[in-house]
């Protein structure tokens, strides 16, 4: 079973990887967009309406006006881009499917870059940004965002991150044009002290890279576990690289194992997760007698982590990973939407998706596809409401679409044609998302939650609990 799925993921990543190789800069080089699988209304005057299956009237896109562009960067090298790429197509083709915005047709267009090192990404997003795109998508974590917003800010550009965890994020002097969907770090800091409180465990190290998402995530696990009589052994450091296929972890290992700690904290990104887990035992540090409790971070939460460490070296890992809540009717929905539109998508990046998720339980796909989603719809309902596509305009009216209050018209996911007839009204929106209630503080922050504690069993993940905040 083992090579089976060795040999499968081969065929994913070179299916993959040719599929990135025929989109890279496919915005840049003027291709034509795929159609979408949900057809559009017939093109009409942009003033014109027509009534909707529920007897609202919704603004009908004029065909003969430019498109209103999102920008997105993906990088090739990264997993997780792939699935928050398909969710926000998705959400594009319902946006116009019920109209567009401001009766003009939404479209994704596209930045990739083999890798997050900033000096491979800014091209392709000042490509972007040149072109007219006046907001973005970064589903590429923290230090890629904060490197982002360097350039962003001063382009009076709008940016929702869709993974970007790092509390760092919230301190950025943006202007008020740096978003995310996805919740900080101190909040899984905090839940990762409390799970190994419960545990009773006293002593842990930690191991993490020098970025701004491992010293924000590994300083507030420090301080919340300290705070609960907890005592860090160890707290290492090691660079952040492009790959790590040449790195050798013995130097940090040693140190990091030498008080025999009975947790050990892993805040690392896929490929160097795997292998400090993987030289934790080749370097002989785990042992009949020794072998602490391994501690994920959300990065951990992957199959590609899963399927290439030995299952008896992760076997009792948990970790925590941000995911929707429990029993969430918006999120199911969105996972069957989303599911029907990979099917309906013929290209090669549907296909891999499929036969990855056929090998694994749905939830370990879909950690951030439904935020990447919920920034698309946030965009568009933000320029609805601001009947504007400028940025300083759509950041104005975030709050406004997304924020709850009394007496508010709730837009729930692919009820983008309930949004025309709202605002007619006069009535403020509330949208609530896919990932879930989707409510922004003054710092651009979401307010609430949802974590899995996950643990490593017999090669698979299980849930062992959902953890919902504030």
């Amino acid at each position: 079973m083992r090579k089976t799925m060795s040999n499968t993921l081969l065929l994913i990543t070179a299916v993959t990887l040719g599929f990135f190789t025929n989109v890279v800069y496919g915005f840049a080089q003027k291709a034509k967009p795929k159609k979408q699988p949900s057809s559009p209304p017939s093109p009409q005057a942009s003033k014109t309406t027509k009534p909707t299956n529920n007897g609202n009237s919704a603004i009908v896109i004029d065909n003969n006006q430019e498109s209103i562009k999102i920008g997105m960067n993906l990088v090739e090298s990264d997993p997780l881009d792939l699935p928050q790429w398909r969710a926000a197509q998705l959400a594009v083709a319902e946006i116009n499917a019920a109209g567009g915005v401001l009766g003009k047709r939404l479209e994704l267009v596209t930045s990739v870059s083999p890798n997050r090192q900033y000096d491979k990404v800014y091209p392709g997003l000042k490509r972007l940004l040149d072109s007219g795109v006046t907001c973005l998508v970064i589903p590429d974590g923290s230090e890629l965002t904060l490197k982002i917003a360097n350039l962003t800010v001063v382009r009076d550009a709008l940016m929702i991150a869709t993974s970007s965890t790092s509390p760092e994020v919230t301190n950025l002097k943006d202007n008020d044009l740096v978003w995310r969907t996805s919740p900080s770090d101190i909040f899984q800091g905090r839940v990762a002290a409390e799970l190994l409180d419960s545990m009773r465990i006293k002593t842990a190290a930690i191991i993490y890279v020098d970025n701004s998402y491992g010293i924000g995530l590994s300083t507030n696990f420090r301080e919340a576990f300290q705070k609960k009589g907890g005592s860090v052994t160890a707290s290492i450091r090691y660079p952040s690289l492009p790959t790590y296929k040449d790195y050798d972890f013995k130097v940090q290992l040693d140190t990091l194992y030498k008080s025999k700690p009975q947790a050990v904290y892993v805040i690392s990104d896929i490929e160097d997760g795997i292998k400090i887990t993987m030289q934790s035992q080749i370097y002989n540090f785990f042992t009949k007698d020794y072998k602490p409790q391994i501690i994920g971070c959300d990065a951990n939460y992957s199959n590609d982590f899963l399927f290439a460490v030995n299952p008896s070296v992760i076997e009792g890992m948990l970790g925590l990973s941000y995911v929707r809540p429990q029993n969430y009717p918006n999120h199911e929905k969105f996972l069957v939407r989303l599911k029907k539109y990979l099917q309906d998508s013929k290209d090669s990046s549907s296909y891999a998706f499929n036969v990855l998720d056929g090998l694994v339980d749905s939830e370990t796909m879909d950690t951030y596809a439904s935020t990447a989603y919920d920034a698309v719809y946030t965009l568009a309902l933000a320029m609805a409401k601001a009947n504007s596509s400028l940025a300083s305009d759509i950041a104005k009216n975030i709050r406004q679409i997304a924020n709850n209050s009394s007496q508010a018209e709730i837009i729930n996911p692919n009820e983008f044609a309930k949004v025309a007839p709202a605002l007619q009204k006069g009535k403020r929106l509330n949208y609530t998302g896919a990932s879930g209630p989707v409510e922004f503080d003054e710092k651009g922050d979401v307010t609430g939650g949802t974590y899995t504690v996950w643990r490593v069993s017999k090669g698979r993940y299980t849930v062992s609990r959902i953890i919902s905040f504030p």
